[in-house]
């Protein structure tokens, strides 16, 4: 059942404050990390030709995807776990299981590099049509690096699920994207060759590597020297299968949702061309950039919803599911509203005329990604509940939806066939999470507030612009023009309902506070009201 406007204008809960809190600041660190990304594409587009960036973007997909699968579910499992573990003062059992997670990790991540060394050649001709030797030695650079990504993204995992967002903001969101830009500059400069490129662009995955596993052992000195190790520890046999009944299925749905989000770019070098790749890449920035405020609350509402459901706390944790939603809807929907008016503009400023080819790729990738917000965070709620098994079963179906349609849909229509296979897979995957939360915990996404939140959206955004279209072929100045106002519009609106849509649980980040959140400290529940449904 939706929650009625009338119930929702008292103060926001707790988990909600917590939530806005660690949200907000990943969302600062997100949107420095997304504009240091834009510049490193900016700057590699517009110092490199096509084939050579293609070849850049196309290897270093081929990375983030072997990274992700290296790190063998650890993202979600710790998030899910530690929380449960520190309400129940288990921190014997946390520190065990972290543990785990990074050896797991490490070894993974050192098998999968093992294996792209030992096939250089064969990958190196897959995706970019040419074994030369400049490419292969890319391929070991990235080779050696993907151990390294596993275990950061480990580490800074661990720290998330105790309760802490700023080690993924400073390490992962600004760090490591800063020693990016700053190292492609300098290789651009030394006109360094993909090789160079590729060495500039893996390397400050080893500094992050370094700085993040002494960030979590920092702070988890310093939560067992305040609260002790706890209850006495399990053993280990019995915490591994605990851990290991849960991870697997999130390992391969993991595998899944890496290969769908960047097998195209790849499909696209080996079927079309790198150029083609590289013009895909850019288009497809915009949709990544759009879905980084997502993440961001997505990353920091995962350990206190996880924490709600242990408490038994269904009722705030409905409330918490559809407040995210419209959160959500807040900022994706106008971004990707924008980006359907403005598209062959932003493309342009990208990496000029050859890259406004990509327009119908961001319009088709837009339109998935209205629809996946309002849909709100399904697959957090599965993952949260304990039903690790459906997430994979709709990271499987979503897949070979994803992949079948590049197979037959590259060769004839290139990146237009895969931008919509992507699109397919993420309504297919959406519409399968959103009836299995229905069907396991009886929760819809929709409320009043997301109906509002997109109502106003397309009031103060699509309207405005799909009416100058309709009039005649406006400016690219117009369109900013209009559409600038109507941000204001919009945003006025949204303070107008910052009450029902617990927006003034931002505020709570603006006032100072006498006891700051630590490390360690729980996800606070709410106390639990009697159930009424």
């Amino acid at each position: 059942m939706a929650v009625p406007l009338s119930e929702t204008t008292d103060a926001p809960p707790a988990s909600l404050t917590k939530i806005a809190r660690g949200g907000s600041a990943n969302l600062v660190g997100t949107a420095g990390g997304a504009l240091l990304t834009l510049l490193l594409t900016w700057v590699v587009t517009r110092s490199t030709d096509a084939t050579v960036a293609g070849g850049l973007f196309a290897l270093t997909s081929v990375f983030l995807i072997v990274a992700a699968i290296a790190e063998l579910g650890s993202d979600v499992s710790l998030s899910k776990f530690l929380p449960h573990f520190l309400v129940e003062d288990r921190l014997a059992d946390a520190r065990t299981t972290v543990r785990f997670a990074a050896l797991v990790s490490l070894a993974g991540g050192s098998l999968v590099g093992a294996v792209l060394i030992l096939f250089r050649g064969q990958v190196a001709d897959l995706v970019l049509g040419a074994a030369d030797p400049d490419a292969r030695r890319a391929v070991v650079v990235l080779a050696i690096c993907i151990p390294l990504a596993a275990v950061m993204n480990t580490a800074l995992s661990a720290t998330r699920g105790l309760s802490t967002i700023r080690p993924t903001v400073l390490v992962d969101k600004m760090g490591r994207a800063m020693l990016q830009v700053g190292c492609i500059v300098v290789a651009v400069a030394a006109d360094a060759g993909l090789g160079g490129l590729t060495l500039a662009w893996a390397a400050p995955y080893f500094v992050g590597a370094v700085v993040a596993v002494a960030w979590y052992e920092r702070i988890e000195h310093r939560l067992i020297s305040k609260r002790g190790l706890g209850r006495a520890a399990s053993t280990k046999k019995d915490l591994w299968r605990e851990y290991a009944v849960y991870t697997w299925p999130r390992v391969i749905s993991r595998i899944s949702q890496s290969i769908l989000q960047r097998a195209d770019i790849v499909l696209i070098a080996a079927f079309r061309s790198p150029a083609e790749a590289a013009v895909y890449t850019v288009a497809t920035r915009l949709f990544v950039i759009g879905q980084l405020g997502t993440q961001a609350i997505q990353q920091v509402a995962a350990p206190h919803t996880s924490a709600l459901l242990a408490s038994g706390d269904h009722k705030a944790t409905k409330r918490v599911f559809q407040t995210i939603t419209a959160w959500t809807m807040s900022l994706t929907w106008p971004f990707f509203l924008v980006c359907l008016a403005l598209a062959p503009l932003l493309l342009h400023l990208f990496g000029g005329s050859t890259y406004r080819s990509g327009h119908g790729v961001v319009v088709v990738l837009a339109i998935a990604a209205l629809l996946a917000a309002a849909g709100g965070p399904v697959d957090l709620i599965l993952l949260m509940a304990g039903r690790s098994g459906l997430s994979l079963v709709n990271s499987l179906v979503a897949l070979g939806v994803n992949l079948s349609l590049n197979l037959l849909l590259i060769p004839p229509l290139g990146i237009i066939g895969a931008a919509t296979a992507w699109a397919a897979a993420i309504v297919v995957r959406n519409v399968l999470g959103m009836a299995q939360v229905m069907n396991n915990l009886h929760w819809l996404p929709f409320s009043k507030l997301s109906v509002y939140v997109g109502g106003l959206a397309l009031a103060c955004f699509a309207v405005p612009a799909q009416l100058l279209q309709l009039a005649g072929d406006p400016s690219d100045g117009l369109l900013v023009v209009v559409l600038a106002v109507g941000a204001v519009a919009y945003l006025g609106a949204l303070y107008t309902l910052r009450d029902q849509l617990a927006l003034t649980a931002f505020t709570a980040m603006l006032r100072r506070r006498r006891t700051p959140d630590l490390a360690g400290d729980p996800p606070a529940a709410e106390a639990k009201p009697v159930e009424t449904s």
